[in-house]
């Protein structure tokens, strides 16, 4: 039996549009936001033996407080690479139009395997990719009367809707691989700076006719993997100098639509969280409590500046333990509500199916019973 208690029977509290509205513009609204990303392996396997329905809305069930809508990556040229490379019961390995290959897991959560890439030099930028992406018209990848009438149904919700995305270095690391777009960090900079030009490029071109054609969402969140759990992929000062360019020139469209911005980052991106700030964040996700980050140190210099949005420790949750699941929870919470700090409830990245649907709404009461500010 479900322990939740909706929002509504504690007391009156301000619509969730507005919650978090107000918590991206750095302001202590009356509660606490909530959000959770969920793996889709949950839905299919682990979550359903637990009697949650297939076709479940997690949003509505959980009563959270975001909705993402639409997802831009940019588009592979080259149709001819892509295709299944092997299939078994345990992961199916396929290439996509970039002619990169990745092993997906069947029957786990997480990131997929990377196996190899085909842009790997300017040269073969240059040649196979670069003009090829320039050429495609946004409108040819986008089902138009789809993305308004899923838009229309989003907007007629309560929650706060976003339109989701890709940046520069998350595009580097699925299209170049992570090793060759750390070399050509350090060695062909001319190539990044090439390659981080034009995708910028595209994603302006994709989102402006998005929000021409179909509408304007309440925020945008885009991800952008900067980290590992011992640091970031490169220096603050290389960020500065090859990708916070592209990141002022994308997020500065996004602010010129007046729309708040929600970045992503994996890993412990702390040494670029200046950067992000500069080139326009309002709001940064996930987190991750493994990498040493704790919002109730970070909020003692940002929460002027910053809302964050993530670092409930997952590994606490997997433990089925309500003591240590209590104590994450309420350290945090309390953490944050006496440093006024803007915070959304969240994951330090996601659910993942190794957590019970039981002690998930545990977390959840915790969260409702001492949400107000």
């Amino acid at each position: 039996m479900s322990l939740l208690v909706p929002l509504g029977t504690i007391a009156v509290m301000m619509p969730k549009r507005d919650v978090i509205r107000s918590l991206l513009a750095k302001q202590i609204p009356d509660r606490i936001g909530v959000h959770e990303h969920f793996w889709p392996h949950i839905l299919e396997n682990a979550w359903t033996a637990q009697g949650v329905p297939t076709d479940v809305d997690w949003i509505k069930r959980f009563d959270l407080d975001l909705r993402s809508l639409f997802w831009c990556c940019a588009p592979g040229p080259r149709q001819d690479l892509a295709g299944v490379v092997e299939e078994n019961a345990e992961w199916k390995t396929s290439r996509d139009a970039w002619g990169s290959t990745f092993r997906y897991w069947k029957q786990k959560s997480g990131t997929p395997e990377h196996i190899g890439f085909t842009c790997t030099s300017p040269e073969v930028w240059k040649r196979d990719f670069r003009e090829q992406l320039r050429s495609i018209d946004p409108r040819s990848v986008m089902d138009l009367p789809r993305m308004r009438e899923d838009y229309a149904r989003a907007m007629a919700t309560q929650e706060f809707v976003t339109f989701s995305g890709l940046s520069v270095f998350e595009e580097l690391r699925r299209i170049l691989g992570d090793v060759c777009m750390l070399e050509s960090l350090a060695s062909e900079p001319e190539f990044i700076e090439d390659f981080c030009s034009v995708i910028t490029d595209w994603h302006i071109r994709y989102w402006d006719v998005v929000l021409r054609e179909v509408g304007r969402p309440d925020g945008m969140h885009i991800y952008e993997d900067l980290g590992y759990t011992q640091g970031p992929f490169c220096s603050p000062k290389m960020h500065c100098r090859l990708i916070q360019p592209h990141h002022k020139r994308f997020f500065g469209f996004i602010k010129e639509h007046k729309l708040p911005l929600i970045v992503h980052t994996c890993g412990d991106f702390r040494p670029h969280l200046k950067a992000l700030h500069e080139a326009g964040a309002d709001c940064i996700q996930a987190l991750e409590a493994k990498t040493g980050m704790d919002i109730v140190e970070l909020a003692k210099e940002w929460k002027d500046k910053l809302c964050f949005m993530g670092n409930l420790d997952i590994r606490a949750f997997e433990t089925g333990d309500r003591a240590k699941i209590r104590d994450e929870v309420t350290y945090k919470l309390e953490g944050m509500k006496k440093a006024r700090a803007p915070w959304i409830f969240m994951s330090d990245h996601s659910i993942p199916p190794t957590v019970k649907v039981a002690d998930y709404e545990y977390a959840l009461e915790l969260y409702r019973a001492g949400c107000r500010y």
